[in-house]
């Protein structure tokens, strides 16, 4: 029983890392130049690169929802994504701000460390709410979807762990 819910555990948190991701990837390129009401500036022009576009509708067809649960799965993003904004501007604040300070002519260590622990809480904030979107979102899933899902989240973190493994070698993607 305690393997059982310690696998759900790490559900939980895989599931809110990864639809957190969409809905805040999704959120910043909607919050880019205008209101498009949710949907990337490259929209209605062939799209762009790859992950554009409205976060509920990646995720309908990567788990072939029904339009029932697609349009479940876009008013959860889009309810979330419109309580959520004055947090992630405020986390493009304090970040523009640990930049500032990182590029100062004189280092200020103490402020640094107090600015960085200020982006630590914002972020662990929007961690929460992340968790509180995943949960909603699997809610309207079918087990099967659910296996789908987990299986995109794997893909995901294959994905982001070979981005690393690169960055810290220091090799090209093509290597």
């Amino acid at each position: 029983m305690e393997a059982m819910r310690k696998g759900f555990v790490t559900l939980a948190i895989l599931a809110a890392v990864a639809v957190g991701g969409a809905v805040v990837s999704g959120n910043a390129l909607a919050d880019r130049g205008g209101d498009r009401d949710g949907w990337c500036a490259c929209e209605g022009r062939g799209g762009g690169w790859k992950g554009h576009g409205h976060p509920g509708h990646r995720l309908a067809k990567a788990l072939d929802l029904s339009m029932e649960q697609t349009e479940r799965v876009n008013a959860i993003f889009m309810k979330h994504r419109d309580e959520n904004a004055p947090l992630r501007k405020e986390m493009a604040s304090e970040r523009r701000k640990l930049r500032n300070l990182t590029r100062a002519d004189k280092t200020d260590e103490a402020a640094i460390r107090e600015q960085a622990r200020k982006i630590a809480a914002t972020s662990g904030e929007l961690a929460v709410r992340r968790a509180r979107v995943a949960q909603e979102v699997q809610a309207v899933l079918t087990p099967e979807q659910i296996v789908k899902f987990r299986a995109l989240q794997e893909r995901r973190d294959r994905r982001i762990d070979g981005m690393m493994k690169r960055g810290q070698e220091g090799q090209p993607k093509g290597e």
